[in-house]
C-alpha cells in the first residue's frame, strides 16, 4: 500500500516540492517563537546580558533603553509570528493544489478503468455503490495528504527540531518531555488496525446506501405505481441508520484514541513542570530558560497530538483507498492483445464455432453453437425468454468472450482484433434507446465522434426523424430530459435510428427494436430500418415475430442450442418451432 500512495504523491510532483520546501522553512521559523519571551525575562527585566548580535542590532536600531529593547523584541515577535503564518499558508497553497491534482487523477483513471471493465464486473456491481466510490472515495488522495501526510511529516520535523533545542538546554527535562512519544506509539499500533476496519465498514454501508437511492429513483414511476413509497422509505432509512451506527462506532473509537493519548500527554506535561520547577529553585536553569523550555514542551504535545490524530485519518483514508484499488485491480477480461489487427475492409461475414458460454453463476447460456451469416444478409434470432438471444449478440461485439469455441469477422477470430476497432464495426438499434441529458444534436452526434451539424441533420432525414425535430420550439437543439422522457417511444427510436444512420457500420444489429410499439409506429419504423438495412450484414432479435419477415435466415434458439435454422417462408410452411411462436402471436393460420 505504501508504494501505491507514494505513487499517487508522484502525480502532482511540483506543488509537493514547493509545499515541502515551505514546510520546512515554517517549521524552522516556528522554533523561534519562544526566543523573545526568554530574551524579554533574563535580559530587559533581568540582568542578564544580550546576545552580541542582538546586543549589535539594538545599537545599530538606537534601542538602547529597557523600553527600547522590549518594543523591539515586540516586533520581532510579530515578525516571526507573520513569517511563520505566511510560509505555512503558502504551503498549504501548494499542498492543497497538489491533493487536488491527485484526486483528479485518481477519479479519472477510476472511471477511465471502469469504462474499459468487462460487462462480467459490471453484473456484479452495483451503480450506485460505484458512483459513490468515484466521486467521494476519490477525495480521499486529498484527505490523506491534507489531512494525515502533511501534518504527520510536520509534526515529525517540528518534533525533531524541538527536541534538539531542549536537549541543548537540559538533559532530564528533555528525557521526561519526550518519554510519552513511545507511549504515543503504541497507543496508534493499538488503536489503528480497528479505525481502519471501521473505517472500511462504514464506507462500504455508504456506497450501497447511495446504491439503493440511485435505484429507487431510478425506478421511481414503478414505485409510485405500485405504492411503494413507505417501503422505499422504510429500507432507505434502515439503511440510513446502519451507516449511522457504522460512523458512531468509528467516531468513539477515534474519540477513545484521542482521550488516551491526551492523558498521556498530560502525564508528560505534569512531569516536566514538576522537574523544570525544581531545577530553576536549585539555581541550575535561568527563569528564561525554564520558559523557554516550557514554551517547547507544548510546542511538542501539540505536534504529537496532531501525530496521533492524523494517525487514524490516515487509517481512514487508506480504507478507502483499498475499495479504490479494488476496482484498479480488476483486469478487463476482454481486451486487445499486442499486436491486434485493424481490417483494412470489412465485408460483415461472421462465424460462430462451437461457442459454448455460460455467466459467472455456471448456469450454461450457449452451448456448441455453430452458425455462419454470410455478408450483407439478414438473420433473425427468435426464441423464449432466456434461449439466449442477446448472449450471441454479445459474444459478436465481444461484451464476453466463449469458454469454448471461437468467434470469427471475415474469418478473423475476435481476439486477433483490436477490441475498439471492432466495437466500431457494428451500430445497434436496441429496444429501449439510450438517450443523455443534453440535445438532440448531441444525442445523435454520440453515433460518431467528431461528425458535422450537416451529417446529423442527414442521418436524421434518413431516419425520418427529421420533420418531428424541426417541429420542436428549438429544433435539433431542444434539450432532452434524462433518457429522453419528454419524447414518445417512436421518436426515442428514431434518434437511435438516426445514430446508427450516422455511424455507418458495416454490421447493424436491431435488438427488439419494435417490440414496446404499437403497429402503426412499428410499421412505419421498420421503412426506416429496412433503408438502414441495406447492404449491411444485419442481425435481427425479435420477439415480435412479425419483424423476422424481412429475414434471409431465422435460428430458432432454445435452451442455449439451435433448435432450427431456415428461411422464414420455409419455417412457417412445416410444423416448427418458429410455426409454433408464430401462431401463439397471430393465432392459427394466422
Amino acid at each position: 500500500m505504501t508504494r501505491r500512495v507514494l505513487s499517487h504523491l508522484a502525480t502532482a510532483p511540483a506543488d509537493l516540492a514547493r509545499g515541502a520546501a515551505l514546510l520546512l522553512l515554517a517549521v524552522v521559523v516556528e522554533l523561534l517563537l519562544p526566543w523573545p519571551v526568554k530574551w524579554l525575562i533574563d535580559s530587559v527585566l533581568g540582568p542578564q546580558p544580550f546576545p552580541g548580535w542582538l546586543a549589535a542590532a539594538w545599537e545599530l536600531a538606537g534601542l538602547d533603553t529597557p523600553l527600547g529593547h522590549a518594543a523591539g523584541l515586540a516586533l520581532l515577535t510579530v515578525v516571526i509570528a507573520l513569517s511563520h503564518k505566511g510560509l505555512n499558508a503558502l504551503s498549504q497553497h501548494f499542498l492543497i493544489r497538489a491533493g487536488n491534482r491527485m484526486v483528479l487523477r485518481l477519479r479519472r483513471d477510476l472511471l477511465q478503468h471502469l469504462f474499459r471493465l468487462s460487462l462480467k464486473f459490471h453484473d456484479r456491481s452495483r451503480v450506485g455503490d460505484l458512483l459513490y466510490r468515484a466521486a467521494h472515495d476519490t477525495q480521499t488522495l486529498q484527505t490523506l495528504l491534507c489531512g494525515a501526510v502533511v501534518p504527520l511529516c510536520a509534526g515529525a520535523l517540528t518534533c525533531a527540531g524541538i527536541v534538539a533545542v531542549m536537549a541543548s538546554v537540559n538533559g532530564t527535562l528533555t528525557l521526561a518531555a519526550v518519554a510519552t512519544i513511545p507511549v504515543l506509539g503504541f497507543l496508534i499500533h493499538a488503536f489503528g488496525r480497528r479505525i481502519e476496519r471501521l473505517a472500511g465498514d462504514y464506507h462500504a454501508r455508504e456506497g450501497a446506501l447511495a446504491a439503493s437511492i440511485q435505484e429507487s429513483l431510478s425506478s421511481i414511476r414503478t414505485i409510485k405505481a405500485f405504492t411503494l413509497e413507505e417501503w422505499a422509505d422504510r429500507t432507505l432509512d434502515r439503511q440510513a441508520g446502519e451507516c449511522l451506527a457504522a460512523n458512531q462506532r468509528k467516531v468513539v473509537t477515534e474519540l477513545a484514541f484521542q482521550t488516551v493519548a491526551g492523558v498521556a500527554m498530560a502525564a508528560g506535561s505534569a512531569a516536566v513542570i514538576w522537574l523544570g520547577a525544581r531545577a530553576v529553585l536549585r539555581g541550575e536553569l535561568l527563569p528564561g530558560d525554564i520558559v523557554v523550555f516550557l514554551a517547547y514542551v507544548a510546542m511538542l504535545f501539540h505536534p504529537l497530538s496532531q501525530v496521533s490524530y492524523s494517525a487514524g485519518v490516515a487509517r481512514g483514508s487508506l480504507a478507502q483507498l483499498r475499495r479504490l484499488h479494488a476496482i484498479l485491480d480488476e483486469q478487463p477480461e476482454a481486451r486487445s492483445r499486442p499486436g491486434a489487427l485493424r481490417l483494412p475492409a470489412v465485408r460483415g461475414e461472421l462465424e460462430l464455432r462451437g461457442v459454448s458460454f455460460h455467466y459467472e453463476d455456471g448456469q450454461s447460456c450457449l452451448s456448441d453453437i455453430s452458425l455462419r451469416v454470410p455478408a450483407g444478409s439478414v438473420l433473425g434470432l427468435a426464441g423464449r425468454t432466456g434461449a439466449g438471444k442477446s448472449t450471441l449478440v454479445h459474444l459478436l461485439m465481444r461484451f464476453y468472450d466463449p469458454q469454448a469455441g471461437e468467434v470469427l469477422l471475415d474469418g478473423h477470430p475476435l481476439p486477433s482484433l483490436d477490441l475498439a476497432w471492432l466495437r466500431q464495426q457494428f451500430a445497434i438499434v436496441m429496444q429501449d434507446p439510450l438517450l443523455f441529458s443534453g440535445t438532440i444534436r448531441d444525442n445523435i452526434g454520440y453515433g460518431r465522434d467528431g461528425a458535422g451539424a450537416a451529417e446529423i441533420e442527414e442521418a436524421a432525414r434518413l431516419a425520418q426523424a427529421d420533420a418531428f425535430i424541426r417541429a420542436l420550439p428549438r429544433g435539433f437543439d431542444t434539450l432532452l430530459g434524462e433518457r429522453g422522457v419528454n419524447l414518445s417511444g417512436g421518436q426515442r427510436q428514431r434518434l437511435s435510428i438516426a445514430r446508427a444512420f450516422l455511424k455507418n457500420a458495416p454490421i447493424l444489429i436491431l435488438d427488439e427494436p419494435t417490440s414496446a410499439l404499437d403497429a402503426v409506429t412499428e410499421e412505419a419504423l421498420m421503412r426506416s430500418l429496412e433503408r438502414l438495412m441495406q447492404g449491411r450484414t444485419t442481425l435481427i432479435i425479435a420477439h415480435r415475430l412479425s419483424t423476422l419477415r424481412r429475414a434471409d435466415l431465422v435460428v430458432v434458439l432454445d435452451g442455449g442450442r439451435i433448435a432450427e435454422c431456415a428461411p422464414p417462408a420455409e419455417l412457417l410452411a412445416s410444423g416448427s418451432r418458429f410455426r409454433e411462436l408464430w401462431d401463439s402471436q397471430h393465432g392459427a393460420g394466422g
